[in-house]
């Protein structure tokens, strides 16, 4: 008995060890691999945009199990942020001007309220009502056409003849869709050119503050109030800026596997979080009606996911199936009354792509580590790890970048399955409380064994 107590005593320890020991900092070689990080110069933050080795050996899906360390082996502080491409540089280009004819109008509409009657050279008639007795110095129409999707005015620039004493004006500029209805977009907007000496004061700019959709407006209307000496506007230039809100994507192969000849199922190597799926047929001038299913895991049942037709033609994009982020595993094609033949349809998952922004302490080179099945959270928000008040400048557009270098073995395959510290402990807990119960149980039949001994060799003496 001695011995299984002392034994007891002895598990009893070991747990107390074990848990002790899962206290103990993270190190690089808790992770799978991990790739080398130069950072030149002496900025306190640093960013790379996440190797795609990350995404597709990462333990899990929501890359909590990155990690930054420096060469001492310590962990250091890090963000992730959503990359997004540098919005395209503004275009300028000259536009149309049109010189309106004004004739006020004697009637008011039931407000009391003026109006005024504009032709266009062509004949075409606008009736504007003004609310106030302004004196209408000159107006003007621009025509904007149909645009570019998603491209917004953001100024427009005027030029005219200097005038030896020079001149100053207010202005309005409506926008309309079709000449018949308009939108006031810029109310009372001062445009000058004076003179003092040699001295000039210009402003010949008009700025809308969000930005007009070209989509939306076809036409602008000028109107100059109370100039200080007549004008007359020799061309107008706009600029536009055109949106750029996507982030970028990470391109993900999937590998294929024919499971029939109209069939094939593409897999990761783990589940992704993909925010659109692209397809391909291999074959050149290929037109193919597919239809789309998946699967979170290898367990979960196929659904539907798309019914679409596929094509690889000159000048044609591939089809991109848009996606919620949802983890996906595999997903099955079926091509429509046709064959797949010998060569597999192409399909790449995508997910938004990650920029790491990590707090240079210590002494480089630094460490980029992924790949642990016990990992917890540790990513901060990039408003906590750059404090405005600390350094208002230090926006991610201005951060500098680290370098990658050669991939790295750490602590191998086994780190994927690796559990997270407080289900070792519990499994550890739930395996000492299954030996002591069995110890317990050889315990008695061990004196269960003793007391037969001794009845029996009482019944022999």
């Amino acid at each position: 008995m001695k011995r299984l107590y002392a034994g007891v005593i002895g598990a009893m320890a070991a747990f107390s060890a074990v848990c002790y020991g899962q206290n103990a900092p993270e190190s690089p070689q808790d992770y799978l691999r991990g790739v080398e990080l130069s950072a030149q110069g002496g900025s306190p933050w640093y960013q790379v945009p996440l190797p795609e080795a990350v995404y597709q050996q990462s333990a899990w899906a929501d890359l909590r199990d990155i990690r930054v360390f420096n060469q001492q082996g310590e962990s250091l502080p890090f963000a992730l942020e959503t990359t997004v491409p540098p919005a395209p540089a503004p275009q300028t280009a000259p536009l149309t001007l049109y010189k309106l004819e004004s004739q006020p109008l004697q009637q008011k509409d039931e407000e009391g309220n003026r109006a005024v009657l504009l032709k266009t050279p062509e004949g075409v008639e606008i009736r504007l009502a003004s609310q106030r007795d302004e004196t209408l110095s000159g107006t003007w129409l621009i025509p904007l056409g149909e645009g570019e999707a998603g491209s917004s005015l953001k100024q427009l620039r005027f030029s005219w003849p200097r005038q030896r004493e020079g001149w100053q004006a207010r202005v309005d500029i409506y926008s309309s869709e079709g000449l018949r209805h308009w939108q006031p977009e810029i109310s009372d907007a001062p445009l000058m050119d004076l003179t003092s000496g040699d001295n000039r004061l210009l402003l010949d700019k008009l700025d809308f503050d969000a930005g007009l959709a070209l989509s939306g407006a076809r036409y602008l209307l000028v109107i100059v109030k109370n100039a200080s000496a007549p004008l007359d506007f020799t061309a107008v230039s706009g600029e536009w800026q055109t949106a750029h809100l996507q982030p970028a994507r990470i391109a993900l192969p999937a590998q294929g596997e024919k499971t029939a000849e109209d069939t094939a199922v593409y897999r990761w190597a783990r589940p992704q979080p993909l925010d659109a799926l692209t397809l391909r047929p291999a074959q050149e001038n290929a037109v193919m009606p597919v239809e789309i299913e998946y699967r979170s895991d290898e367990k979960s049942p196929w659904r539907p996911l798309a019914r679409t037709v596929i094509y690889r033609l000159p000048d044609s994009p591939a089809v991109s199936v848009p996606l919620q982020g949802e983890p996906i595993a595999a997903v099955r094609v079926k091509a429509i009354n046709q064959r797949l033949g010998d060569t597999l349809v192409e399909v790449t998952g995508e997910r938004d792509e990650k920029t790491l922004i990590f707090n240079a302490q210590g002494n480089g080179p630094f460490l980029l580590a992924w790949g642990n099945g016990a990992a917890t959270p540790q990513t901060l928000a990039l408003q906590a790890l750059i404090p405005a008040k600390a350094n208002k400048a230090a926006s991610l557009d201005a951060l500098p970048y680290a370098q990658s270098g050669k991939q790295v073995e750490l602590g191998g395959e086994a780190r994927l399955t690796a559990k997270d510290p407080a289900a070792q402990r519990n499994q550890l807990q739930t395996w000492l409380i299954w030996g002591v119960l069995v110890a317990g149980a050889a315990g008695l039949l061990l004196l269960a064994w003793r007391l037969w001994r001794e009845v029996n060799a009482g019944k022999a003496a």
